[in-house]
C-alpha cells in the first residue's frame, strides 16, 4: 500500500456517510447512558455489544470491498452472532491488565504494553473476521500466519492507529464535552477495524489465508441464515415505511441488495415479503423497479408473472414510464392480450 492509500484510509471513517452516522449515533447513545447514571448501565449493556459487532462488520465489509453497512436495529440484538463480540472480550482483558500495571508498577510500562497490544490486536480481529472463530483468533500460529500473508502492509495498521490512540488519550486531559471525546474515540476504534479490513482486501486474505475454519454450514443452514438476514432487513424497511418514509425503507433494501449474489431472486423474495404487509402499496412501488431489472435481464416469464400479480393486487398499477413501451412489446410478443387490455384500461 502506498502512502496515499494510507492517507485515504485514515480519512475513510470520516468520509463514508454510513460510518460517520454510526460514530455520531454511538456517541449520542453513550452521552445518553452517561446522563442516565445508574440506569445508564443497562443502556451500556445494550450499546457496547452493538458497537463491537458493528466494528467487526466494518472489517468484513472493507475486506471484501463492500460498502460500509448502515447500523441497524438488528445489531442491538444481544443473542445474535456472539462470535462478533469477542473483540470486546480481548479489549476488556487488556484494559484490566493495563490498569493493574499502571496501579502496581509503572505508567510507562503500561504504555509499552499498549504499543505491543496494538501490534497484536489487528491480527486477532483479522483472523476472527476471516474464520468467525474466537478460538482461532487466539491462536498465535493463526495470527502469525495472518501477519505473514499481509506482509509489510500489516505494519501500517499499528503505525497509523497508535498515534491516533495516543492523541485520543491526550485530549482527554482537556475539559472537552463528553460527546466530542466519545466521537473521537469512536473514530480511533473504527479506524483500527477499517484499516485492518483494507489491508486484508489488498492481499485478498479471505481467499488466500490457509486458516482452519469452523465446520462448514450445510446448504439448508446457509439458506435459513440468508432468509433470517433478509427478514431483518425487511422488518427494518417496514419500520421506515410505516412511519411514512418509503424512500428510506427502499434505500435500506437497496443497500442490502448490493451484497446479494442472486439479485433477481432477492428482488423476488423482498417483493413477496412486502406483499404480506398490511398496506401493499410499497410492494407495488417496489415492483416497478423489480420489473425494470427483469426487463433488463430479458427474464420474460418472470416479468409477465410480476405484471399479472401487480394488476391482480391493484388494477390501476402501471410500470414506470420508461418501461411501458418495452412492457407493451413484451406482452404483445407473448400474446398476453389480457395484460395488454388491463394496462390500457
Amino acid at each position: 500500500m502506498k502512502a496515499t492509500d494510507i492517507a485515504r484510509e485514515l480519512l475513510y471513517p470520516l468520509t463514508d456517510m454510513a460510518i460517520l452516522a454510526a460514530m455520531i449515533t454511538f456517541a449520542l447513545l453513550a452521552e445518553l447512558a452517561e446522563a442516565a447514571r445508574i440506569l445508564g448501565l443497562w443502556l451500556a449493556l445494550i450499546i457496547l455489544p452493538a458497537f463491537f459487532r458493528y466494528a467487526l462488520y466494518l472489517l468484513e465489509a472493507r475486506a471484501h470491498g463492500r460498502s460500509a453497512p448502515v447500523p441497524g436495529i438488528e445489531m442491538f440484538n444481544l443473542f445474535e452472532n456472539f462470535w462478533a463480540l469477542f473483540p470486546a472480550v480481548l479489549l476488556g482483558a487488556f484494559i484490566a491488565l493495563d490498569w493493574h500495571i499502571v496501579v502496581n508498577y509503572s505508567p510507562v510500562a503500561a504504555r509499552w504494553l499498549l504499543v505491543l497490544f496494538m501490534f497484536i490486536y489487528p491480527a486477532s480481529i483479522a483472523v476472527l473476521g476471516v474464520t468467525r472463530s474466537p478460538l482461532a483468533s487466539l491462536n498465535p500460529v493463526a495470527m502469525w500466519r495472518m501477519i505473514r500473508v499481509c506482509g509489510s502492509d500489516y505494519v501500517w495498521i499499528p503505525v497509523v492507529t497508535i498515534p491516533v490512540v495516543f492523541f485520543v488519550g491526550w485530549i482527554t486531559r482537556f475539559e472537552l464535552p463528553f460527546l466530542v471525546l466519545n466521537f473521537t474515540s469512536n473514530f480511533a476504534f473504527f479506524l483500527l477495524f477499517t484499516l485492518t479490513g483494507a489491508v486484508l482486501q489488498v492481499h485478498d486474505v479471505a481467499k488466500e489465508v490457509d486458516i482452519e475454519t469452523p465446520v462448514e454450514a450445510t446448504e439448508a443452514e446457509l439458506r435459513e441464515d440468508l432468509t433470517n438476514q433478509r427478514q431483518k432487513v425487511a422488518n427494518h424497511a417496514y419500520g421506515f415505511v410505516s412511519r411514512g418514509n418509503r424512500e428510506g425503507g427502499f434505500a435500506h433494501i437497496q443497500q442490502w441488495l448490493q451484497n446479494e449474489t442472486d439479485v433477481a431472486e432477492a428482488y423476488h423474495w423482498f417483493f413477496h415479503e412486502m406483499l404480506k404487509w398490511e398496506n401493499k402499496d410499497p410492494a407495488l412501488f417496489f415492483a416497478q423497479e423489480y420489473l425494470g431489472r427483469l426487463l433488463e435481464s430479458e427474464m420474460d416469464n418472470e416479468a409477465l408473472k410480476l405484471i399479472a400479480r401487480c394488476l391482480h393486487e391493484n388494477a390501476r398499477w402501471r410500470p414506470l414510464p420508461e418501461n411501458r413501451d418495452e412492457v407493451h412489446e413484451l406482452t404483445a410478443r407473448h400474446g398476453r392480450q389480457d395484460l395488454i387490455t388491463q394496462l390500457k384500461n
